[in-house]
């Protein structure tokens, strides 16, 4: 069965409100409870000095109320008493000082002051929960970036990092091209982590940022090994997850993962829906990318529960069915567990106008009636985790593409992200389930594969998609393909796409960077769209043409081509386009894979199968805030303004 969880912070309540609290929560039929995230200076008020007793009681409370608890290392916020008296713990700016403390997430994670604490507190957590049946299972930290701290001890371990991999300065200073601008190194203490904040990112060496946001991501799965290993070591069983979200400093959420034992993702969709058509707004892609962490269903540690306002001004109320659509679309897309954040909104602190399922004023509200309908909704459903999501689609991604990607910006606008959720969008809206993939996944089972931007070349992903058209597959690439080394420096001597030339069939002989321009293509079925962006003008040498321009100097030139290859074939998409664009190409090469779609869902409306022993469940959700119908067979299928129906496999609708 599906369970629903709640957030709860017992240390921010009196006491006497647990009882009340718990009961409640079970009444809803809330299976677990996520706590102590951030309690570390309740549970040690002093150095070496350790108070579990509150923590015991609130768990006591919860299971005693039929509720398990997923319990947090409290590391992202350590105590002040900590920072005071180690400096040296406090994680440290772009401009290369400590972090002003006052929030959360100051510490440095690699410091071995602060790991020595942490791994302290974890241990004492551990040695007293670890194992009992009340822990359902445990969540490391909280929402954890790519390591970007400045400190002594991270910028050390930076250039520890680099002369690991390059060996000696002339193979760094050769790798990097440091010989521009006279950076060549002639120490490895001169390399710095640094990134002042009044200079652009274009401005600095785009090989030395891959590498530094490499180290990043290093750091941060490292550290997610450390607090698995001291769990594991007093519980070999546990099941431990760490709650994800996307961040300024993205990590490399593959890696990270590796050594977890379930995906989390924060999910906060948005509240306020635009009207604007061409926006990407969905949060599907956000829940399929979460899968792909582990390739298997995945949790929600923090679900949308009320209006939002601490980073921002306060939202707009959450609309009539929003909690509940929100919450059926990660369960379409493989969530097993849906935590809410939060039981309570907060009534100190920053957060006190992040609204939770209750109000300040502690009553039954508009937003628990309809999680009491979801609960109960759910319950009808109690076969629903024993499905998941199969995909004869994927979608590649690379942590290198969106570091390379944002360090260097190729156009104004251009981003790597939209053009995945493009690609997305565009499955989501025929009914065709998609998988997306870390680079060097295999592929086998899969039909058609989508390769948006894939701007640091990796010679092997190029020979598994020839490979794979070979075979009979479909593989579809975009503009800015090929064009950089793993080292981060641009290609000599060939011409774009370069590994893929000969699958693409087609080479590039001038870039056009439009940015936030406007024009047009006209395909060969006569259809006329609009493209922004970027703007490769194409050669063909053995591919056909799909598409050509219709504006500037290379009007007539080819945009879209498409070449047979083996016993399969790859589309170029040299330009970004609308999102009609790419559901009139996807709908073509879904015909000719055969791969079944259904054509008339309205615009923004999303299909999502799960399928497995438990049956087959068909998610409709209606992201919108206006009603639509439209026919599926012999029926007409309406649907309200974010409102999800499922068909079953045996025709009924829940």
């Amino acid at each position: 069965m599906i369970k629903i969880g709640i957030d709860y912070y017992p240390e921010h309540w009196d006491r006497a409100m647990w009882e009340e609290d718990a009961a409640r929560m079970a009444e809803l039929g809330v299976h677990t409870v996520r706590m102590a995230e951030f309690a570390w200076s309740r549970l040690e008020p002093e150095d070496g000095k350790f108070d579990f007793s509150w923590l015991d009681d609130a768990i006591e409370v919860m299971a005693r109320h039929g509720m398990r608890v997923i319990l947090g290392t409290p590391t992202n916020c350590a105590p002040l008493w900590l920072y005071h008296d180690h400096p040296d713990t406090v994680q440290w700016d772009r401009s290369g000082r400590p972090t002003d403390l006052g929030i959360r997430g100051h510490r440095c994670m690699l410091s071995p002051v602060f790991r020595r604490y942490a791994a302290r507190i974890i241990e004492e957590m551990a040695r007293r929960y670890a194992g009992r049946p009340e822990i359902f299972a445990w969540q490391l930290d909280n929402e954890l970036e790519s390591n970007h701290c400045t400190c002594p001890t991270c910028t050390k371990g930076f250039q520890d990092f680099v002369r690991a991999k390059y060996g000696t300065l002339e193979h760094l200073n050769q790798a990097w091209g440091t010989v521009v601008w006279s950076g060549e190194y002639s120490s490895w203490d001169q390399i710095k982590p640094l990134l002042a904040p009044d200079c652009l990112p274009n401005w600095h060496n785009p090989a030395w940022m891959l590498d530094y946001e490499r180290y990043g991501a290093a750091c941060t799965a490292d550290y997610v090994r450390f607090q698995c290993d001291i769990i594991r070591a007093f519980d070999p069983n546990a099941i431990i997850t760490t709650n994800s979200c996307f961040c300024a400093n993205l990590p490399d959420f593959h890696q990270e993962f590796q050594a977890l034992d379930v995906a989390s993702y924060d999910n906060y969709p948005p509240i306020r829906l635009p009207e604007d058509p061409e926006a990407l707004t969905s949060n599907a892609f956000a829940l399929d990318f979460v899968r792909s962490f582990k390739q298997k269903n995945f949790w929600i540690m923090e679900q949308l529960g009320g209006p939002l306002g601490c980073w921002g001004p306060i939202s707009p109320a959450m609309e009539p069915g929003m909690l509940e659509g929100y919450a059926l679309q990660a369960v379409a897309h493989g969530a097993d567990l849906l935590s809410f954040f939060r039981w309570r909104t907060a009534c100190t602190g920053a957060e006190m106008f992040c609204y939770g399922i209750l109000d300040h004023d502690n009553r039954p509200n508009r937003r628990l009636a309809e999680l009491d309908g979801l609960c109960r909704r759910l319950k009808q459903l109690p076969a629903l985790d024993n499905t998941t999501i199969r995909s004869q689609v994927a979608l590649l991604y690379s942590a290198d593409q969106e570091f390379g990607l944002k360090n260097q910006i190729q156009s104004e606008g251009f981003a790597y992200w939209t053009q995945l959720r493009l690609f997305h969008d565009a499955c989501m809206n025929l009914g065709v389930n998609l998988d997306i993939l870390p680079e060097g996944a295999s592929l086998d089972g899969y039909r058609v594969v989508l390769v948006p931007t894939h701007f640091i070349t990796n010679p092997a992903v190029a020979a598994q998609l020839e490979d794979f058209a070979r075979n009979g597959g479909t593989v579809v690439l975009t503009n800015r393909s090929g064009v950089k080394d793993q080292n981060g420096n641009c290609i000599l001597g060939q011409p774009l796409p370069t590994a893929f030339r000969a699958l693409c069939g087609c080479c590039v002989s001038e870039t056009d960077a439009i940015g936030p321009a406007r024009q047009q293509l006209t395909t060969i079925h006569g259809g006329t769209y609009t493209i922004s962006g970027w703007c490769d003008l194409l050669v063909p040498e053995t591919a056909a043409v799909w598409a050509r321009y219709a504006d500037r100097f290379y009007a007539g030139t080819p945009a879209i081509t498409r070449n047979q290859f083996g016993a399969g074939q790859a589309y170029y998409i040299g330009t970004i386009g609308e999102k009609a664009l790419y559901r009139a190409l996807l709908l073509e090469i879904f015909r000719e894979q055969e791969i079944s779609m259904v054509e008339v869902l309205p615009r923004n409306v999303e299909l999502t199968t799960r399928s497995g022993p438990g049956g087959v469940y068909r998610f409709f959700f209606n992201n919108s805030t206006h009603g639509c119908a439209f026919p599926l067979g012999s029926e007409t299928v309406t649907l309200r303004p974010l409102e999800v129906k499922i068909l079953t496999g045996k025709g009924e609708w829940l």
